[in-house]
């Protein structure tokens, strides 16, 4: 089902008239054609991380979306910003991790286990690393232990040359490749398949991306 492109607040009696405009799928539609190229291999390295910023991106603008059409619906056009700026003030996780219990009003919670929200978590903490990588010394063992004496290092006979292992992660950046992509694409599909076209057309049901709330 296709998502409303706009909805209307329309001043019939002089007043002025306003609308919410639903941007996202101009957003999902770069991502779509991104995600074919990735799964065909007629891409370069540089598109993985242009992919998964675009994945990123799609998904908080989608979060904000859906939060502002729930507040404006709950709380009309006098007060909705009101409630919206709190909700978008939330970190990006607890922002997708919260969407179905405040926009169903309690009913539904999210589905921690899902693959869906599992993939989704992961990408906005590789994303948050990504935009916001630092380094610091790592601490690494170095089989040796010469001695010193009068100022001097005593290198005994033989073992002049020597040689180590330095066992390091992989960097953020080098975690961007076509098997993860393909996950956060699919996450990024059945995130609008089974919470965000849902809760902007007939309403939130319990399916595997979200479930019911029992308190």
């Amino acid at each position: 089902m296709d998502q409303p492109f706009m909805k209307l607040r329309l001043g019939l009696t002089g007043d002025k008239s306003y609308y919410l405009r639903n941007g996202t799928e101009d957003y999902f539609k770069k991502m779509r054609a991104a995600y074919k190229d990735i799964q065909e291999d007629t891409t370069s390295e540089y598109a993985y991380f242009a992919f998964f910023t675009l994945c990123s991106a799609t998904l908080e603008y989608s979060l904000n979306f859906v939060l502002a059409d729930y507040c404006l619906e709950q709380f009309g056009m006098d007060r909705y910003k009101t409630y919206l700026d709190e909700y978008i003030k939330l970190s990006f996780k607890n922002k997708l991790l919260l969407l179905p219990h405040i926009i169903s009003n309690g009913k539904f919670v999210m589905n921690e286990d899902c693959f869906a929200f599992k993939r989704l978590a992961e990408m906005i903490h590789l994303r948050n690393q990504l935009m916001h990588n630092k380094e610091f010394l790592v601490e690494f063992d170095l089989p040796l232990n010469f001695k010193v004496e009068d100022g001097g290092l005593i290198v005994p006979e033989g073992q002049e040359s020597i040689e180590f292992n330095i066992e390091m992660k992989d960097t953020p950046i080098q975690k961007l490749n076509k098997e993860n992509c393909i996950y956060y694409g699919n996450a990024m599909g059945d995130f609008k398949n089974y919470l965000m076209t849902p809760a902007l057309t007939d309403g939130l049901k319990a399916n595997k991306m979200i479930k019911v709330h029992y308190a």
